[in-house]
């Protein structure tokens, strides 16, 4: 089965905008994670892995999404059922570009007062650099899963790095798209977009994203044992 999940931004929740319209727009639930962004980077990680394998059967095949932050964890969660992971604005450097939020914050979605604390700022300089796809954050997931955990043969040696496409507004207001443009060059598929840091239409995503679409998924087979 093809899965979708949506991965909210820093000061967005499960219930954002951008969730129902991504929903909207491919006719068919998206799983979306209530992130907890006040945890250090590591913890944080782990928590969306729980929260999605919870909905994810063995044999789904996931494509990941997600904006701002929720961008930049899209981009570093690994796993053989990932076919395919999709940014808007994905933040580069946590550890510089989040500093301006450390303190008192209020979600969007529900109004909700949360810290971001300068400790879980500076944990994101120890994140792995997320372009390789066998960095520190597939090793440690192969080891706590006792190696394959389960997964065939087939999808352990299918480790390869899943089509990325990252979309970045000419006008983002908050990040700077020319440092994000810099930085996945030759990693993934960059789009330039008519936006700012706020998407308020998907549309634009509608051929990379439609069910059937999907880059890696329409002939993407199980393996034997």
């Amino acid at each position: 089965m093809d899965r979708f999940v949506y991965i909210h931004g820093f000061n967005s929740g499960a219930e954002s905008r951008s969730g129902r319209l991504l929903e909207q727009l491919l006719q068919q639930p998206v799983i979306r994670p209530q992130c907890d962004y006040s945890l250090p980077f590591a913890q944080c990680l782990d928590d969306m892995r729980r929260q999605i394998s919870r909905q994810v059967s063995p044999n789904d095949r996931v494509c990941l999404m997600g904006s701002s932050l929720g961008g930049f964890y899209a981009l570093h969660l690994r796993g053989p059922a990932i076919c395919h992971v999709v940014a808007w604005n994905p933040v580069i450097y946590p550890a510089v570009q989040l500093e301006p939020f450390t303190g008192r914050n209020s979600r969007f979605t529900d109004g909700g007062e949360w810290e971001f604390t300068r400790s879980a700022l500076l944990s994101y300089a120890g994140a792995p650099d997320p372009r390789p796809w066998h960095n520190s954050v597939w090793q440690e997931d192969q080891d706590r899963d006792g190696g394959s955990g389960g997964r065939t043969a087939a999808q352990c040696r299918g480790a390869a790095p899943p089509p990325r496409d990252i979309f970045l507004g000419t006008h983002d207001e908050l990040l700077s798209s020319p440092l994000a443009r810099a930085y996945w060059q030759g990693a993934a598929t960059l789009h330039d977009i008519d936006a700012g840091h706020s998407i308020a239409d998907y549309s634009h995503a509608a051929d990379v994203l439609k069910r059937g679409s999907v880059p890696c998924l329409e002939g993407w087979r199980p393996g034997g044992a």
